[in-house]
């Protein structure tokens, strides 16, 4: 069922605004749920120090713009990356955690404040190891009480029997009001420490999303806007606002994941290939029958291993303001580090070019931050003053601040933390040179492209033709990569390998062969400078590239045109000739025939998911689907082994959202 399917009253129109804060802008547009026709669109720069002021500059303009009442729009839709970064930074409120029933391993990093284990905890079909040692709770309860902003509770097989972790949250109940998060609840995974992790996760980023929603809500309701709120998960779904501030780790990832759905939308296709370029990278991933594959693993974000739910994403450092750079062998070479295009840089500074073509250089530093916070006495004079000299030449900024040692490495210290960019030529700058975008100085483009065109041994012109066309070569090359990479688990590195990639992408890399490659599916490419980079593949390989209109506010479209989603796996395991079903949150219930266990696992699933959708607040019909998939370990040749270890059974509903 489609949303032009529900029933809607004939003097309103049915109207969505999405939003999305990208990495270098905030987009705004409003979209008309019926059609998917987009009414009205705008930009305005990401504000990193407060994300809810881009938020309420691009609302704001984009509803001056618009011709439509804003009484009718009745949905917002927010793709935010508030939840990634702070994981990624390492931001958030104190956390205290209860273990029951286990303890740590040595190697073991949680990332609490402050931990402590009780005796407790269930085993693997529900039954009580021990009784929960309420008074060594109570104790844990009052250590931490004015010392963390959320407590979790993680209880060894607590998806087996979940009534250790439900008494200890009652117990803390007792004696505060700070959030408590329930390993269970989140995921439905036996393993204690990505369990736990994931939880830690949550309740960190507890008190930043309730902040952030909360002046993003403010701002909105300022602006005139009485619609719900809802917002955009990692797997591709929506959930309510009440429902990302309970539970925000599930908004990990929403940014590729909206890009995938809004390439799906704009693109009106069900099976194909979304490539978002960015300004920093370009993500790619796969829509099959019009569902978004997801990672079998759960996401990884800073090196933590969770067990959230979210879509297959392939991202690499390829983007409009990647740096262009000369290899060994004199190849042009695009990213991964990103850097600020030479043709904005000269925006904010007048003498910029002159001391480029003073110094043959494009390598100039400049602030990309005005937070000083958390940096040492070093790090703020270096930041201060490339806050007020603009783009500085390294020896400027030992002349700048004397007193300042090894300044290289207060600079890389700096860029690591995101504080400090460099300049450098950009796909940005050659899209300048070529006549095909224009926002910044031209003349900055071209002197940096003529410094790395005389070093490659080619014109200006030749230069930016090589340059465009290697852009081209490099994302069919990582598509490539992704499609090898699911299919045998590795995507190899070798030069060889790139080069028959590079080649199959229609790039002449040999004399005597001509390999092109055939997909079996149409590519849907999102993003400012997807005309440019990705519409050239259509004649290199052989594949249908699709370039909407609207590509340069997919993400913010996807961000409004999805569904509320909820979807749950069941384990089933083989043991003494039976099959226990292992149902999150209820004790493990056995089988004689697998065929029971899997109808059963199906009916618990589909009634978990169902009623999570339907108490987010959704109308018509609900869609459900099922997936049945047989595990079975490998041998040691990587070949799968004839019995079946267990079976996963996920249960997938989505309906769609219920205006205001």
């Amino acid at each position: 069922m489609s949303i032009a399917d529900v029933q809607v009253n004939s003097d309103m129109r049915r109207l969505g605004l999405g939003i999305d804060t990208g990495g270098t802008f905030t987009d705004g547009v409003v979209v008309d749920l019926i059609n998917h026709k987009v009414l009205a669109k705008a930009k305005s720069p990401t504000t990193y120090h407060d994300l809810s002021i881009g938020i309420r500059n691009a609302v704001a303009e984009v509803l001056r713009i618009g011709n439509f009442r804003h009484e009718d729009i009745g949905i917002v839709g927010i793709s935010t990356t508030i939840a990634t970064n702070s994981v990624l930074q390492g931001l958030g409120g104190r956390v205290g955690l209860i273990g029951i029933g286990w303890k740590p391993q040595d190697d073991w990093k949680l990332g609490c404040d402050i931990a402590r284990f009780v005796k407790g905890g269930h085993d693997s079909v529900g039954n009580q190891n021990e009784r929960l040692d309420e008074q060594a709770l109570e104790s844990a309860i009052s250590e931490m009480l004015h010392q963390v902003d959320a407590i979790v509770v993680s209880s060894i097989f607590s998806i087996c029997n979940p009534a250790h972790e439900i008494r200890a949250k009652e117990m803390i109940k007792k004696h505060t009001d700070i959030p408590v998060v329930l390993s269970h609840v989140l995921t439905g995974d036996l393993g204690i420490y990505e369990r736990t992790i994931t939880a830690l996760l949550n309740a960190k980023l507890i008190p930043i999303m309730k902040q952030f929603m909360s002046s993003v809500e403010k701002s909105l309701r300022d602006l005139g806007l009485a619609a719900r709120i809802m917002v955009f998960k990692g797997d591709g779904g929506l959930m309510s606002l009440e429902m990302a501030q309970e539970r925000p780790i599930e908004t990990i990832l929403s940014g590729p994941a909206a890009s995938l759905m809004g390439g799906k939308v704009l693109g009106h296709v069900e099976d194909c290939i979304v490539v978002d370029i960015g300004g920093t990278s370009t993500d790619i991933a796969f829509m099959e029958h019009g569902f978004p594959k997801l990672a079998q693993e759960g996401a990884v974000v800073g090196g933590w291993r969770t067990r959230v739910k979210a879509i297959d994403i392939w991202t690499c450092g390829l983007g409009g303001d990647s740096i262009i750079w000369l290899d060994e062998d004199g190849e042009i070479c695009i990213g991964p580090e990103r850097v600020v295009p030479l043709a904005i840089a000269a925006l904010s500074n007048s003498t910029f070019k002159e001391r480029m073509k003073k110094y043959s250089d494009t390598g100039f530093y400049v602030s990309a931050s005005i937070d000083f916070s958390g940096l040492t006495e070093n790090e703020q004079k270096v930041l201060r003053f490339l806050n007020e000299a603009g783009p500085s030449a390294l020896f400027e900024i030992m002349d700048g601040v004397p007193d300042v040692v090894l300044t290289r490495d207060v600079l890389n210290s700096l860029k690591l933390r995101g504080r400090v960019l460099q300049t450098g030529v950009t796909p940005t700058d050659i899209m300048h040179v070529a006549g095909l975008y224009r926002a910044g100085d031209v003349e900055a483009s071209e002197i940096g492209i003529n410094f790395i065109a005389e070093k490659s041994n080619l014109s200006k012109d030749q230069f930016v033709e090589k340059a465009l066309e290697r852009m081209a070569t490099r994302i069919g090359e990582e598509i490539l990569r992704k499609i090898i990479f699911d299919e045998i688990g590795m995507s190899g590195g070798s030069k060889a390998l790139t080069s028959v990639l590079q080649a199959c992408t229609g790039e002449k890399r040999f004399r005597n062969l001509d390999l092109k490659a055939a997909l079996d599916r149409p590519i849907v490419a999102i993003g400012a400078p997807a005309k440019v980079f990705a519409e050239p593949l259509a004649k290199r390989m052989d594949v249908k590239v699709i370039v909407p209109e609207h590509h340069d506010v997919g993400n913010a479209v996807g961000a409004v045109c999805s569904r509320v989603t909820e979807s749950i796996t069941v384990h089933i395991y083989p043991k003494d000739c039976k099959f226990l079903v292992f149902a999150p949150g209820t004790t493990p219930i056995d089988y004689t025939h697998v065929e029971e266990a899997v109808a059963a696992a199906k009916s618990y699933a589909g009634h978990f998911v169902r009623d999570r959708v339907e108490s987010a607040g959704v109308e018509g019909e609900i869609q459900m689907k099922f997936d049945v998939v047989e595990r079975r370990f490998c041998d040691g040749y990587g070949k799968e082994m004839k019995f079946i270890n267990w079976i996963d059974v996920k249960a997938t509903a989505m309906g769609i959202p219920k205006l205001k």
